[in-house]
């Protein structure tokens, strides 16, 4: 799970076990078990196991795990409790350019002025590159 460069190769199962204490705070093998649809709270405990061997959770008294660092997973970045694909937010990114540019147009044709070509084909542009983050973002939270 350790990585060469110090990210943590956070993979299937085991991201989706960080992911759930991350967003959902201190819990039980049987917890995390129950909620990610695991074969056995075993497994859980497994994953919960490497989490705490790699420094990432620790275990409390009670028996349930928190998380005590966060973790550098490639491709995601961390915003408060969430685990998020980076693609996402380089699809916020664009769309904030595309609000830009749609009011340009807009008050360019308020104004009763000509839109340029170079314009349309930079705001098409844009759509597209927003579009395409925001469904290759989703596919990877939907996978994780």
């Amino acid at each position: 799970m350790g990585g060469r460069d110090g990210r943590q190769a956070l993979e299937g199962t085991a991201l989706k076990v960080y992911a759930y204490i991350l967003r959902n705070g201190p819990a039980g093998p049987r917890d995390v078990a129950r909620a990610l649809g695991l074969s056995s709270p075993s497994l859980a405990y497994y994953h919960l196991k490497r989490l705490e061997e790699e420094g990432l959770a620790s275990r409390l008294p009670d028996g349930r795990y928190v998380i005590t660092r966060p973790a550098s997973v490639e491709g995601y970045v961390t915003i408060g409790k969430w685990l998020i694909p980076r693609l996402l937010t380089y699809s916020a990114f664009f769309a904030g350019l595309l609000a830009v540019e749609a009011l340009t147009i807009a008050l360019r044709l308020k104004g009763g002025e000509g839109i340029d070509p170079e314009l349309i084909a930079l705001t098409l542009t844009t759509a597209l590159a927003t579009l395409l983050f925001a469904l290759e973002g989703t596919l990877l939270l939907r996978r994780r």
